[in-house]
């Protein structure tokens, strides 16, 4: 047995093997062996006397050299060291005279039973006071592990021996941050840069301001300034002056016009007075080309609103047909819930990666857990006879034992709705020998028995061995196939396989440790039962997978309520917990959700009216127009969702849970600038109903289209991003916006134009058969248009104000750059639940108790590597011959710095152990039988009809390796064979699904294979991608090694671990926010350029505002702990488009107007566009978001109640604060073919006027 454990380590299997040739042969034995009891002969005939036990002094220094030449040896198939299983009973705590000490344990050893033929008792000579007379110690020349015993041989590998390891060169420092103070370099930098450009600006700003109070006070329309006398006698005769106190200030290129003095004067005088100056040769290509395509919008517009008006109900019928027809195919859609599917692109590395595992192995286990911990209990102690004091955690007690026991036997007992057993779907590796499930739980060192778990046997100390030494014993010799102090009960369990304690166990870990080595498992705080399930994929499969887990599921949430003692504390899951709470989520908030959209809708519908007296209140009120809107809303988002139905896109959850909220944000703005206007404006002499419709759309559709067609291109190119989730996002909202669009100039404006009908009418809104009293009242702008106008827009644009909103927003957007980039990235898994699942407590359970990390297998492709050649297998195995920078060894070099890989403990090593299993060297012969025929023979079974194996081997590198002809014939043997107490390295549990291999002209061909390891225990999303990115780094230095020190060459090897599909997004997360920010910027940015002919100014102040809410929420994102994952892009991507809204009105409504001055233009705009904006989309939304944060989701609280309350709140300020601001400094100037068209226009106006008095 030591031979199969060590063999792969020559010098450690030569110095360890000297103890017994010499014990055995020595003609001076008697220098060092004094033998003990002697048995006298049994009878006459027998004249030999039998040794009972002997004493065998070895000096110190063989003692130590021994031991260190053999305890870094690997034990692959446990991914443990060797001496761990051989030094019995201290396991991890092993030294080197309890090694040698564990040696002389016989099988009659009434404390600790061993292999020993008789007892045989280890002393230990340092120096002469430790030598009995006549005495001699035992001290043989060793060999250090790193020398090779013969010149032959080899020195043992770097993963046996770390003296054999090369020196590594010292790892690069992780990088730090650079720092001015406490202060990031770069924030500092921005800082200063930002304090200079505030405190300059501001100083200019109000020195030229309080300089220009010397000259006589003037009234404007955008409050109360000062203009010097000097500036009042030079006015020029120049069309549309572009400054105005504030532009004084910073430019002294333009003069004020006279016309500022009249605080409301209309377009005619301004045009009237200038445009006698204006001649074609002054106005630019631009400026025609503006006006050109104004006046072309103006008119599409206008006609089309005159013929929806007229044909009205016409085009609801067919508007409303068209898309129920399209909506009605929303059967067709497929939602996809599955993660992998959402997050991970078909073409990503990750999702490679694993279609390529799950096809090439098996998929991962599906994987049932329980995690059980003590809640309010102590830890206990016992002392033995001789005063020794043992501490053992609160999991230890028996009432506890026995509890996790019942609840086990409940869990094995399960049958599901569909009769599904366990046995029918869970993980067998040991079949067919055991037939039994691989369930993993300190109870399987009891094999599942009550009567074993309360055994107790005396010891001739005096004391009684019970579980409690049985589970210090199997803590510390997993592998044991016996305790003899315990009834000869094995440490394995009841499958056939060994159930390690850091797996079983938790909270054990002290402060700081990252991996279990020698850790104190006595002391854990908590049990883990985990119940792996085949993972197949096929719909039977998991039909009962399924099925099983969801009486699991029941029986666990019955045993947590009703059955769970006071003491203990659990959480747990099955493979289908996070589909199933991701759908009784997105239910349980149904009522939520459905409350914020009522608030909405009722806000719309009521709001739209326009109050002018309690008798026509109901004549007045827009109720039936404001739920046509809506429905105009919800018809755009089915549409939408049938018509990808139709042609067969997936659907995901967020699609239905974001896109409504979009397409109400953009829909009701335009809706209310729709109606508004209207109700401002209005009707002109000799103009019909159908002509006053179609001149309203004329005049807010091309802002309409402006808005509508950015956020359409915004989206639609948004979907060239890979994930999945964000790409049918922004397909679905693309189209959305485009129907909403569509119907708003058809459907809403026929029946805008019905309710005008009703309105002018007398009619009653809803009860529309009933007339009201006949009244006429003047049109009237409504309260906040009022307040806008007289109080708000003279304010903010006031030449005191202005200068410090633009520092206050510079300071702002400062502090924000200066912390995005700080902003998490990931999401914990915690915060994907609802608050009241109990996969809350399991996720804290999992970081507060596991003790190892999630399996990861480093995958050799199939690249045309032939693995049963000798000079490949060098390049892949890790016991001596092997190169030392071969797989295995770097595997395992990553292991020594799992505080920088994640990587916790060496590899699993087919190669290696069919070394050993094949042939352990010497006089064993392996683990390899064959019958008569040649056929293979299990070595666990009687081997009287099967003879050992006779392979062949070549020699190099000073290592035997098999020859192909004996890797062809047995490697298929060793891939069936179970391990057993003769032969632990039998290969069929630990590597049958490992090497992918067939048979090609009766050779075997290793098409791929994988080495498996353990990442460390991972605590949250940063700690899953950087181990997932330092995983990437291993192997890519492993494929370098393959490709003879190229990285690119046919060889290919990479990590794979369940979690890696669903967190790799976040390795490139910031990458994919820019550039879907930027590809959703620039389509924006065209957009507003073509449709706004050209004006680069005003397309460039929509970007410029457009970045700053968006880095503006970046920062609230870190300031109120939004972390950075695809949910927050898929928002932050939506909050580029509703800022279009913010923008887009009041930045086309200032190009177009045709005041006198900046500041006046931007006031006109503002009180105009900006409340609507505010009555439409803010106030909307804001009733809407508020109920969000009483939701039950996180994802809810989190990513829609703080995000959408931010993206709204962030817009509106600078839409409606900053923005109107910006252009009164830096707004594009009065389009002078533009004013002449409306001088041109308000001229025919007037003619009318005069020719129609009345």
């Amino acid at each position: 047995m030591a031979a199969a454990m060590v063999n792969r380590c020559p010098s450690c299997f030569r110095n360890m093997r000297l103890n017994w040739c010499y014990m055995a042969c020595d003609p001076a034995q008697s220098n060092y062996l004094v033998p003990g009891e002697l048995i006298p002969p049994s009878n006459e005939t027998d004249n030999n006397t039998l040794i009972k036990d002997l004493d065998l002094y070895v000096s110190d220094a063989y003692a130590v050299g021994m031991y260190n030449s053999c305890k870094d040896v690997t034990n692959p198939n446990t991914n443990s060291k060797a001496i761990y299983l051989m030094c019995m009973p201290w396991s991890s705590l092993c030294n080197p005279y309890r090694l040698l000490s564990s040696f002389g344990l016989s099988s009659d050893n009434p404390v600790t039973p061993g292999f020993a033929p008789f007892e045989i008792h280890y002393h230990f000579v340092k120096d002469e006071s430790d030598r009995p007379e006549n005495i001699i110690e035992f001290n043989p020349e060793l060999i250090p592990c790193n020398q090779a015993i013969t010149a032959e041989a080899s020195a043992c590998s770097c993963v046996d021996c770390e003296a054999s390891c090369p020196v590594p060169p010292p790892l690069p420092p992780i990088p730090l941050p650079w720092k001015v103070g406490r202060l990031d370099g770069y924030a500092f930098i921005l800082i200063i840069i930002s304090a200079s450009f505030c405190t300059t600006f501001l100083v200019i700003s109000y020195y030229f301001l309080i300089t220009r109070q010397r000259g006589v006070p003037i009234f404007h329309g955008n409050g109360v300034g000062f203009i010097s006398i000097r500036r009042l006698a030079g006015v020029g005769n120049r069309v549309a002056p572009e400054d105005d106190d504030a532009t004084q200030i910073l430019s002294e290129s333009d003069s004020l016009n006279q016309f500022v003095n009249e605080p409301h004067a209309v377009l005619h005088h301004t045009v009237s007075s200038s445009s006698s100056v204006t001649t074609d040769d002054d106005i630019t290509f631009r400026e025609k080309l503006g006006a050109n395509l104004e006046k072309f919008f103006e008119t599409v517009f206008s006609s089309w609103g005159e013929v929806c008006a007229r044909y009205a109900i016409f085009v609801l019928i067919i508007g409303v047909a068209l898309s129920v027809a399209l909506s009605c195919c929303v059967v067709y859609v497929k939602v996809t819930i599955d993660p992998v599917e959402l997050w991970a692109a078909p073409e990503s590395r990750s999702r490679v990666e694993k279609d390529y595992f799950d096809s090439n192995f098996a998929p991962f286990f599906r994987t049932e857990q329980v995690i059980i911990a003590a809640k309010n209990l102590e830890p206990f102690n016992r002392t033995t006879s001789d005063g020794v004091v043992n501490w053992y955690g609160p999991v230890f007690r028996k009432e506890f034992m026995y509890e996790v026991l019942k609840l086990q036997k409940k869990i094995e007992k399960v049958v599901g709705d569909a009769g599904t057993k366990l046995g029918d779907i869970c993980f067998k590796p040991m079949a067919p020998d055991f037939d039994t499930c691989a369930v993993q739980s300190p109870l399987g060192w009891f094999q599942g028995s009550e009567e074993i778990l309360n055994s107790e046997f005396p010891l001739a100390t005096g004391d009684v061995y019970d579980y409690l030494n049985h589970i210090e014993y199997c803590t510390t010799n997993p592998t044991s196939p016996s305790d003899g102090n315990f009834g000869s009960a094995s440490c394995m369990a009841s499958y056939g396989g060994p159930v390690f304690p850091y797996v079983v166990l938790g909270g054990f870990l002290g402060e700081g440790q990252i991996t279990a080595d020698n850790a104190q498992f006595m002391n854990a705080t908590a049990i883990v039962i985990t119940v792996p399930v085949n993972n197949f994929k096929t719909e039977d499969h998991d039909f009962k997978a399924t099925d099983w887990e969801g009486k699991f599921l029941a029986l666990m949430s019955n045993w947590t309520a009703n059955e769970k003692p006071e003491y203990m504390e659990v959480g747990y899951a099955a493979e289908r917990s996070i589909k199933d709470e991701l759908d009784r989520q997105s239910k349980s908030d149904v009522l939520t959700i459905l409350i914020s959209y009522s608030i909405m809708f009722l806000y719309i519908a009521f709001s739209l009216g326009q109050f002018r007296s309690f008798s026509t209140l109901l004549i007045d009120s827009k109720f039936t127009l404001g739920i046509g809107g809506i429905i105009i809303v919800g018809l755009s988002v089915c549409t939408s969702i049938g018509f990808y139905g139709l042609i067969g896109v997936s659907s995901t959850l967020i699609i239905m849970e974001v896109i409504p909220f979009l397409v109400l944000a953009v829909g009701v703005d335009n809706i209310f600038i729709l109606v508004q206007t209207y109700q401002r404006e209005a009707r002109r002499p000799v103009e019909s109903h159908e002509q006053h419709i179609g001149r309203i759309l004329g005049e807010v559709g091309p802002s309409m289209l402006l808005s509508s067609i950015s956020e359409t291109c915004c989206f639609f190119l948004g979907a060239l991003s890979d994930m999945p989730a964000v790409k049918a996002f922004a397909l679905y909202a693309g189209l959305a916006l485009f129907f909403n669009f569509c119907l708003q100039i058809t459907c809403f404006v026929a029946l805008f134009s019905l309710d005008t009908r009703r309105q002018e009418s007398n009619r009653l809104d809803i009860l529309c058969c009933f007339r009201g009293a006949k009244k006429d009242y003047p049109k009237n702008e409504g309260i906040l248009y009022r307040v806008f106008d007289l109080i708000y827009a003279p304010f903010i644009l006031s030449n005191w104000v202005k200068p410090l909103i633009i520092v206050g927003f510079i300071s702002w957007l400062t502090a924000s750059l200066c912390v995005a980039p700080h902003i998490d990235v990931g999401l914990d898994q915690d915060i994907s639940m609802p608050t009241d699942s109990y996969m809350q407590n399991y996720f804290k359970f999992l970081t507060s108790y596991l003790a190892v990390g999630a399996p990861v297998y480093f995958v050799i492709q199939d690249t045309g590597l032939n693995a049963t050649a000798a000079d490949v297998q060098k390049k892949i195995c890790g016991s001596a011959g092997c190169d030392m920078d071969s797989v295995v060894t770097q595997i395992y070099l990553s292991a020594k710095i799992a505080n920088r890989t994640y990587i916790a403990a060496p590899s699993s090593s087919w190669l290696d152990d069919f070394y050993d299993w094949l042939d352990y060297g010497g006089d064993f012969s392996g683990c390899c039988f064959v019958d008569d025929n040649g056929d293979f023979c299990p070595s666990s079974q009687d081997q009287i009809m099967c003879t050992r194996c006779e392979p062949t081997y070549v020699v190099n590198n000073n290592k035997k390796w098999p020859t192909q002809e004996s890797f062809d014939k047995y490697f298929e043997f060793y891939l069936n064979d179970n391990p057993g107490m003769e032969c632990p390295k039998g290969g069929h549990p630990s590597y049958g699904t490992a090497v992918n291999r067939h048979k090609l002209d009766n050779k075997t061909v290793i098409k791929s294979s994988y080495f498996q390891t353990y990442h460390s225990v991972m605590k949250n999303s940063a700690d899953y991608y950087n181990g997932m990115a330092a995983a990437r780094q291993v192997a890519d230095n492993i494929t370098t090694m393959l490709n003879g020190g190229n990285h690119e060459g046919p060889h290919h090897v990479f990590p794979y671990s369940v979690f890696y599909v669903f967190y790799e997004q976040y390795l490139t997360m910031w990458k994919d926010v820019l550039t879907s920010l930027a590809i959703s910027g620039g389509a924006i940015f065209i957009a507003v350029l073509l449709l706004l002919g050209l004006d680069v100014q005003s397309s460039l102040i929509t970007m410029l505002v457009i970045s700053m809410i968006v880095a503006d929420l970046l920062g609230a994102m870190y300031w109120w702990d939004i972390s950075l994952n695809a949910v927050s892009l898929v928002n932050l991507v939506m909050a580029v488009g509703i800022s279009v809204e913010f923008c887009a009105h009041i930045v086309r409504g200032f190009a177009v107007s045709c005041e006198n001055s900046r500041s006046n233009r931007a006031k006109e705009t503002l009180v105009k566009m900006g409340s609507s904006v505010l009555s439409g989309i803010t106030l909307t939304k804001f009733g809407g978001i508020i109920v969000l944060a009483f939701a039950k989701s996180q994802i809810f609280q989190v990513f829609y109640f703080r995000m959408y309350l931010l993206i709204v709140l962030i817009g509106a300020a600078h839409g409606l604060i900053f923005l109107p601001v910006l252009l009164s400094y830096l707004g594009p100037k009065v389009n002078r073919a533009r004013l002449k068209q409306n001088f041109e226009n308000s001229s025919a106006i007037e003619r009318a006027r005069s020719s129609n008095p009345l």
